[in-house]
């Protein structure tokens, strides 16, 4: 997981200075509270942070699996606006086939769930698209690049 979205999951529980929090207490920091995003997006960062060990969800409980220490807010913090490809991924699935926002998402944390979470969301949306037979070839090379450069930053947190 990248810096920005290692940010993103720790400023609820330092905020609060708490290590668990109510699931929709940690949507309500960000989405409401800090308006850093619709809920379904800060449902989706939930869910890439509990495939990226971050966070362990536990009804309706989330809590943090990393040390407070680890991840350091910088002041000011805020983060960037520019489209996700899990958010171009779910547009451009939404725009070809006609199905909601929620649909697109809900299909994809179950496709998700039968990959016993081991497959990050963005390629999971992605892969949800190729199985309906949609051309994701654009947005399967944006999520390569962004993976290559990850990779060249080295591990996040």
């Amino acid at each position: 997981m990248d810096r920005e979205k290692a940010y993103l999951v720790a400023t609820p529980f330092k905020k609060r200075g708490k290590r668990s929090l109510k699931i929709s207490d940690f949507i309500f920091a960000l989405s409401l509270d800090l308006k850093w995003g619709p809920p379904e997006k800060v449902r989706a960062l939930l869910r890439e942070a509990e495939a990226a060990g971050m966070v362990k969800i536990d009804g309706e409980t989330v809590s943090a699996t990393f040390e407070e220490k680890e991840v350091e807010i910088p002041l000011g913090f805020k983060p960037s606006s520019e489209e996700s490809i899990l958010e171009k991924g779910i547009r451009y699935i939404t725009a070809q086939t006609g199905m909601s926002r929620k649909e697109v998402i809900a299909l994809a944390n179950e496709r998700q769930d039968d990959l016993k979470k081991l497959v990050d969301l963005e390629a999971v949306v992605l892969l949800v698209g190729r199985e309906m037979g949609l051309d994701i070839k654009s947005l399967a090379e944006d999520s390569y690049q962004n993976l290559l450069k990850r990779s060249e930053e080295g591990p996040g947190v």
